[in-house]
């Protein structure tokens, strides 16, 4: 007897579908590891250009200083204590002082030496006696000397006044 060759068993439709899914997830996995691959490299380049950045920085940077002198340390220390000092109430003692007839043009301090080196202008000479009188009549002044008195009639066509003075104010220690 011959054999028939009769299949009720029809195909299975997993089968298909389980290439097409494993088909599906080795490619997925192929551009998985390609697009990884580009970011290694990526990661890479910019890792370098950063160690060739760090390389300059470093090679720019000056070597440290030396440590500063005992002198310039000093002379910090003293300039700072000299601008410990009393300068508003210095300064408005002075302001006082001033009237119409007095313009002043500089005041530079002295700190060593608690005194202020003034320059200015007044209207004519008995004006500028009269400030220093002002200001030795101050009782935060202990020392005013007048150090110049100069006549300048062609300061008075410029806006200014006539007579050119300078003058050392010494205030009173604490």
């Amino acid at each position: 007897m011959a054999a028939l060759q009769l299949d009720f068993v029809r195909k299975s439709t997993w089968r298909m579908s389980t290439i097409v899914l494993l088909m599906l997830g080795v490619a997925g996995s192929g551009f998985l590891l390609w697009q990884r691959d580009q970011l290694l490299e990526r990661r890479a380049t910019a890792l370098a250009r950063i160690d060739a950045y760090r390389h300059t920085v470093i090679k720019s940077h000056p070597e440290p200083l030396p440590p500063p002198r005992k002198e310039a340390i000093e002379e910090a220390e003293r300039l700072v204590a000299g601008l410990q000092l009393p300068w508003e109430p210095m300064l408005n003692s002075l302001q006082s002082a001033v009237q119409d007839d007095i313009l002043l043009q500089r005041v530079q301090p002295e700190t060593d030496a608690f005194r202020l080196r003034i320059s200015g202008q007044a209207d004519n000479s008995q004006a500028f006696i009269g400030f220093v009188q002002r200001l030795q009549g101050d009782a935060f002044w202990r020392n005013v000397e007048p150090l110049s008195e100069v006549k300048q009639p062609e300061a008075t066509a410029s806006g200014g006044k006539p007579l050119a003075f300078q003058l050392a104010v010494q205030r009173r220690r604490p």
